[in-house]
């Protein structure tokens, strides 16, 4: 990485209260599965990252609450979204972190490959194909074609593809913040750590 990270032994005042924040959002069970502090406790990945940019990381981490949030998309299809996204920009943390909550949202080991490795595997569901499609077309410029808005619309809904939407701006900031400072992936994970 080429910031350095930050032990909690050298937080400044303003990177103090984002720690704590962070230290009481990783409780959750979506962040069980994968390093999010070395044996420190500094933080790796985003959060790494973030915590050298406090006046960034606030209104940055309250958009990213809201739009993991968002209702109308499974955790399959949001999952298949992150990991398009990974794939597409090569993003060494997301898909390490996404490779666990992927396999617990029931995503098969070959379909999660796939999906790290830029491609689209067929046998997925028709609304995580279009929720892939979707993600692919944003991640690419331009606006979605016509054809496939309405085919996303018709099967997602609209609050559906707005999360496909928001969780695509929400995953292409991680993804550029992860690329810019080169963050690896974590290492492995036991049942003890």
């Amino acid at each position: 990485m080429r910031l350095p990270l930050i032990p909690p032994t050298e937080l400044t005042a303003e990177q103090r209260p984002l720690y704590e924040a962070f230290e009481k959002m990783i409780q959750a069970e979506e962040y069980q599965g994968f390093e999010v502090r070395d044996p420190d406790g500094a933080f790796v990945g985003p959060w790494g990252v973030m915590l050298h940019f406090p006046d960034l990381a606030v209104p940055l981490g309250q958009f990213i609450d809201v739009a993991q949030k968002l209702p109308g998309l499974s955790e399959r299809a949001r999952q298949v979204v992150i990991l398009t996204l990974g794939g597409r920009f090569n993003v060494a943390y997301e898909l390490y972190a996404h490779t666990p909550l992927a396999l617990r949202a029931g995503l098969r080991p070959d379909q999660i490959a796939a999906l790290s490795a830029g491609s689209r595997p067929a046998d997925l569901g028709e609304d995580e194909l279009l929720a892939a499609d979707v993600a692919s077309a944003l991640a690419r410029g331009g606006a979605v074609p016509g054809p496939l808005y309405d085919a996303a619309v018709a099967k997602l809904g609209r609050q559906g593809f707005a999360a496909v939407a928001f969780i695509t701006v929400h995953y292409l900031a991680l993804g550029t913040l992860l690329n810019a400072y080169d963050v690896p992936a974590g290492r492995a994970v036991t049942q003890t750590d």
